[in-house]
């Protein structure tokens, strides 16, 4: 596993809350709960359990003295962070599916420096571990960086996770610092893949990215 840097708030090892429950609206507005109950913070980790969380009409959060309800179609994502190693959910052809810092994807993925990024095209055999990053751009202009490591395919199965993430359902993954996050899918505006793989579809357009060019003192 690559050393990685959290990308989202870390929680302490000494929070006392069994579970923090993060919302991300497509608006970038926030909103973040606690729980201190441990029953109850299972309870809500079950309910968020399965690929149809957004595909519900709404999430309603109550405490003692309110009741929000957030509409699905306007949430990008929940994050539901705690102190354990146990996690649910992961893509099953990925042994692991991790969020990223922004300037920790930068590091393994050097996009200013095209030279050194992998090609596309490359000898791997099947059965290899295949390290690959991803960026997800959502609605409302955030960001998800990710690490994901799995086993290379038969080229006949190497468009799935192209089709699961169109599938627009919701995306299961690690936290650095405990607990997962849940990506609404139905929100997801454009994701890249590094390195991509040899296979692509027979309409996909070739073309290459504009880059903004340096200048001589290499800003």
């Amino acid at each position: 596993m690559i050393g990685i840097e959290t990308g989202r708030q870390q929680i302490r090892k000494n929070n006392s809350h069994a579970l923090e429950i993060r919302f991300e609206f497509t608006d970038g507005s926030k909103e973040v709960y606690v729980q201190t109950d441990s029953g109850q913070a299972e309870i809500i980790e079950s309910r968020a359990n399965g690929s149809d969380l957004f595909s519900h009409t709404r999430i309603v959060v109550a405490d003692d003295y309110s009741k929000s309800v957030f509409v699905c179609s306007q949430i990008n994502r929940v994050d539901l962070a705690y102190n354990s190693s146990g996690l649910g959910g992961i893509p099953p052809d990925h042994s692991d599916l991790v969020e990223l810092a922004e300037a920790e994807f930068r590091k393994h993925v050097p996009l200013d420096d095209p030279t050194r990024l992998q090609k596309r095209v490359q000898r791997r055999n099947v059965g290899d571990l295949l390290i690959s990053f991803l960026h997800l751009r959502m609605r409302g202009g955030s960001h998800v960086y990710l690490m994901g490591e799995n086993l290379v395919k038969l080229p006949a199965e190497s468009q799935s996770y192209m089709q699961r993430l169109l599938s627009k359902g919701t995306l299961t993954i690690r936290l650095p610092e405990g607990g997962r996050g849940l990506l609404n899918l139905q929100n997801l505006i454009t994701f890249t893949v590094y390195p991509g793989v040899p296979e692509i579809p027979t309409d996909s357009w070739i073309a290459q990215p504009k880059r903004a060019a340096k200048s001589a003192d290499g800003l």
